[in-house]
C-alpha cells in the first residue's frame, strides 16, 4: 500500500525520468531516496515504510522475496501513467554473521532467500518495464573479496549477484540496458549494527583511514546512473575506502 506521506508531489513531470529503489526506507537506500528525489521520479518499496517519508517519493509497501513486490510497483506507477522506468536501483538486503558450523539452516536459507533470490525475484518481475539505453544497479558486499570468517553465508549470498549482475548485463546488452554492482565496505546502518566492534579493524585497513558514510555511496550510483556509464556494464565496484584494492 502507499504511503501516505510524500506522494502528493511524486510526479512533477511525465519528462521526468522513473526510478524504483527497493530498501529505500532506511540505510543507504533513504540516502539514496533523498539525493535523487526531484532528479528522478522515484518509487521506494520496502517492507517497512520509513518514519520521515522524503518530499516527492512515492513510497510502497512489498516483500522482494514475493511476488507482491514487483506487482505492486507496476500497478502503481500505471496508475500514475508510466509505462515503463528509467533506472532501478536494488538495495534491499539482510545480513546475518557468526561461525557458519554453529549458524541454524533456517538462517543461512533466510540470508539467500533475501539476498540473492529476492534480487533475481523482482528484477525478473521488474525488468522489461527498463526502457531502452536504461540503467540497473544492484548492491552487492566488500565481504565477497575479503572473505572473512563468519560471514560465509553472507559473502555466499552477495557472490551471487555479482554473478548475476554479469550474466543479465550480457542478455540486456542488446538494448543497451546497463547492469552493474556497487559493493560497499562496511559503513553503520541497521543492516549492520552487529559489526559494530570490528569498525575499528575495517578502519586500519583502509587507504582512506575513516569511517564510511552514507554518502560515500551516492556518487558511485549516480555515476552508475548517468549518460557518463553507458558503455560500462556487467562491472562491479567496490566502494570501501581502499581496504580492498585491486
Amino acid at each position: 500500500m502507499p504511503a501516505s506521506a510524500g506522494n502528493a508531489s511524486a510526479e512533477a513531470s511525465p519528462a521526468t525520468p522513473a526510478l524504483v529503489l527497493t530498501g529505500g526506507s532506511s540505510g543507504i537506500g533513504a540516502g539514496l531516496a533523498g539525493d535523487l528525489a526531484g532528479e528522478w521520479a522515484v518509487t521506494v518499496v520496502d517492507r517497512d515504510l520509513p518514519r520521515e517519508a522524503v518530499p516527492g517519493v512515492s513510497y510502497l509497501r512489498g516483500d522482494i522475496t514475493r511476488d507482491d513486490a514487483a506487482t505492486t510497483v507496476r500497478e502503481s506507477l500505471a496508475e500514475r501513467g508510466r509505462t515503463q522506468v528509467e533506472g532501478i536501483v536494488h538495495c534491499a538486503g539482510i545480513g546475518a554473521f557468526g561461525p557458519f558450523m554453529e549458524m541454524p539452516r533456517a538462517e543461512w536459507e533466510r540470508l539467500l532467500m533475501v539476498n540473492l533470490h529476492g534480487t533475481l525475484n523482482f528484477i525478473q518481475g521488474m525488468a522489461d518495464l527498463v526502457a531502452d539505453g536504461g540503467r540497473i544497479v544492484l548492491f552487492s558486499s566488500g565481504t565477497v573479496f575479503k572473505a572473512p570468517a563468519n560471514a560465509a553465508a553472507y559473502a555466499a549470498s552477495k557472490a551471487g549477484v555479482i554473478g548475476f549482475a554479469r550474466s543479465l548485463a550480457a542478455e540486456l546488452g542488446a538494448r543497451e540496458i546497463t547492469v552493474n554492482v556497487v559493493a560497499p565496505g562496511l559503513v553503520m546502518t541497521p543492516l549492520s549494527t552487529s559489526l559494530a566492534a570490528g569498525e575499528e579493524n575495517n578502519v586500519s585497513s583502509r587507504a582512506i583511514k575513516r569511517r564510511a558514510t552514507i554518502e560515500d555511496f551516492i556518487g558511485p550510483v549516480r555515476f552508475f546512473l548517468s549518460p557518463g556509464s553507458s558503455f560500462v556494464t556487467g562491472q562491479t565496484l567496490v566502494v570501501d575506502g581502499g581496504s580492498i584494492r585491486r
